[in-house]
């Protein structure tokens, strides 16, 4: 069972806020680290650089694996009119993130807004950030394939579309179409539909995109269990249903201190009562509020696939005549 413990440094005798955690006092030793517990936010844009160790700041980072952009949320507090000015719309911003020296870039993205305004005797900046430029959305407008065109051939063309580069297109399975197949609407909507189709994710990440099954990822080589930052397990289960298939998921919500390892796609070992294994990231969020520094994230155990059954057309049964 969890419980609030509290992290707490000998050598300049402070202890941190409360977090939640296992049932341990953790203690550290060494100078080195800064701040509660080593906690450590540096944020990059432009000429300016903002340090948690120098100004109080929040973030909330989202990360998933379908075609849209995510849109991180960053707050600092009581910056100069001065460096408010210098963080422009449009400019490219970096977060990294981590404890003492083990720190890693949890968020590179563009700047869509900037707002300040004062709550209380505080003034605060909220930026607000896209994890990739925004694309130009693109409208196909009834792009026909031939009898008997695959699934994949369809998804692999319009992800050509996108004024991106291909990291990574497999599939975990195929369709191939009775008639001709139509395609119209908007680009990435039907990318998602037809990723959906192939049984896999459709995302874009660090400016490339990647086509994959849920159970592929990029090894961290980092294990989660209780002594390296874990701090609750809960299962899920959740269906995906497209035209031709049911997909019945299932995996577990899993919330750590925050690790800048974790990013869609990442393959993460937990030991822990709740689940044990390998498993692969889906979704997530880093967060920070000033005192609680975490990540969560939904990880993927097993996929069920059900076909669905294609409506046959009723014929007229001809009827004799009563006389």
């Amino acid at each position: 069972m969890s419980s609030k413990v509290i992290f707490t440094e000998k050598d300049n005798k402070k202890s941190s806020r409360l977090i939640i955690a296992d049932n341990t006092t953790y203690t550290f030793n060494e100078k080195p680290f800064s701040g509660q517990y080593g906690q450590k936010v540096v944020i990059k844009t432009g000429e300016v650089t903002i340090k948690n160790s120098e100004l109080d700041l929040e973030f909330s980072i989202p990360f998933d694996d379908d075609t849209e952009a995510n849109l991180a949320e960053i707050k600092v507090y009581n910056l100069t009119g001065t460096t408010i000015k210098k963080i422009k719309r449009g400019n490219k911003i970096t977060i990294e993130a981590g404890y003492g020296t083990d720190t890693g870039i949890i968020f590179s993205g563009y700047i869509t807004s900037r707002k300040t305004r004062y709550s209380d005797c505080d003034k605060v900046t909220t930026i607000k950030a896209l994890d990739s430029m925004k694309l130009k959305e693109r409208t196909l407008h009834s792009i026909t394939f031939a009898k008997k065109t695959k699934a994949s051939t369809i998804l692999k063309k319009l992800c050509k579309m996108v004024d991106l580069p291909i990291a990574d297109f497999t599939i975990k399975r195929d369709y191939t179409y009775k008639d001709k197949e139509t395609v119209d609407g908007k680009l990435m909507d039907n990318i998602e539909r037809l990723a959906g189709i192939c049984g896999v994710s459709a995302y874009i990440l660090k400016g490339k995109i990647y086509v994959r099954p849920l159970s592929k990822g990029d090894n961290t080589h980092f294990t989660l269990s209780d002594k390296t930052g874990l701090i609750s397990v809960e299962e899920f289960e959740e269906s995906e249903t497209n035209e031709k298939y049911k997909d019945k998921i299932s995996g577990y919500t899993v919330k750590m201190l925050l690790q800048h390892k974790m990013q869609t796609a990442s393959i993460l070992n937990i030991k822990s009562q709740e689940a044990k294994g390998t498993f692969r990231v889906r979704e997530g969020t880093h967060e920070y509020n000033g005192d609680e520094f975490t990540t969560t994230v939904k990880v993927i155990e097993s996929v069920k696939t059900t076909v669905k059954k294609e409506k046959k057309k009723k014929s007229k049964k001809k009827g004799s005549k009563k006389k």
